[in-house]
């Protein structure tokens, strides 16, 4: 998406510049090729990893915002004889004041979109009284007036959306999210392992279940499990690469989806989590193992399979007496 608005931003600016070659005007010659070649830095940037696409937009609406603004500065001076309206660089106030609802939280975007108002209005008031001539005032007053309340009954549209927005994704979230670990739940895993089959994207499944969790929760109790499932949770994600997700697919089973990994990356990542799980304590429990089952998806196999296979790993290492790395069978591999 940032992708494709940093080609129309470009396309926009050549237009804009191409129509009016050769008398081009005095801010556009400049501000549009600053703008166009930020936008194309950031998308770089971006591209390598070396900012974060929430970085990207900010950088990106903050630099739509400077144009806009200097542009509806602009227009007034000069002002040939006759004008009734405002250039239509203001058109584009509209979309600054819809995207910015879906790049920020709604009170944020609500207060950057009133700033954003809140200037316009200064900017139009000092030109209206100060800068335009007498006898054009009147004129350009409907126009003025039209764009700064068209202005403030879109932001209000778009704040209320905004709310109803944030209240539907975060509905969504919580659906998505289990409640004891804070990780993803098992419908959370299913939807992005259906995703990834859909893609016929590579990656790897990890199936592991705690190894005599029930004799925990029988000796300590279920507010000691718990605390060990939370436990386990929390530092799968943080060992994990990005981009991985981290599910409770049941009781305490937990699913990993990871990239496309080689023998060598599993043994390494896994024997890291499985060394880790060990050594937590949680009030009297330490030393908790265990067992891991790992497959790797083919391109356009299906996820139910992928994590059958992972499933039977998990048993073998189950069977072979815990506390161990199984790959699926097809692999003909144990990790020790």
């Amino acid at each position: 998406m940032f992708l494709l608005v940093v080609i129309i931003e470009v396309c926009a600016s050549l237009a804009a510049l191409w129509s009016q070659a050769p008398a081009f005007d005095t801010l556009d010659v400049w501000a549009l090729p600053l703008l166009s070649v930020t936008m194309l830095g950031v998308q770089l940037l971006l591209a390598r990893g070396v900012i974060r696409f929430e970085t990207a937009i900010s950088v990106a609406f903050v630099g739509a915002c400077l144009y806009l603004l200097l542009a509806l500065s602009h227009q007034f001076d000069p002002l040939p004889a006759g004008v009734r309206r405002l250039s239509e660089n203001t058109y584009w106030f509209a979309v600054l004041y819809t995207s910015i609802f879906y790049i920020y939280p709604p009170r944020r975007a609500a207060n950057r979109a009133l700033l954003m108002l809140g200037i316009s209005t200064v900017i139009c008031g000092w030109h209206l009284l100060l800068t335009v001539p007498p006898e054009m005032q009147l004129n350009l007053l409907s126009a003025t007036a039209q764009f700064l309340l068209s202005s403030s009954v879109l932001i209000l549209i778009q704040a209320t959306f905004g709310v109803q927005r944030a209240q539907l994704l975060a509905s969504r979230s919580a659906a998505l999210i289990d409640v004891l670990t804070g990780v993803a739940n098992r419908r959370a895993a299913e939807e992005r392992l259906r995703e990834l089959s859909g893609k016929r994207a590579t990656y790897t499944v990890v199936l592991f279940d705690l190894d005599h969790f029930k004799q925990i929760n029988d000796r300590h109790g279920h507010a000691t499990g718990d605390q060990v499932l939370r436990g386990v949770a929390q530092l799968s994600r943080d060992l994990l690469p990005q981009n991985s997700v981290v599910a409770r697919w049941g009781g305490e089973e937990f699913l990993l989806i990871l990239p496309a990994l080689g023998d060598t990356q599993v043994r390494k990542l896994l024997n890291n989590l499985r060394n880790e799980i060990r050594q937590q304590r949680h009030g009297e429990v330490v030393g908790v193992t265990a067992s891991f089952g790992v497959a790797s998806a083919a391109a356009g196999e299906s996820s139910d399979a992928v994590v059958a296979r992972a499933d039977e790993a998990m048993y073998s290492a189950k069977k072979q007496g815990r506390n161990d790395i199984r790959l699926a069978e097809w692999r003909r591999n144990t990790v020790n």
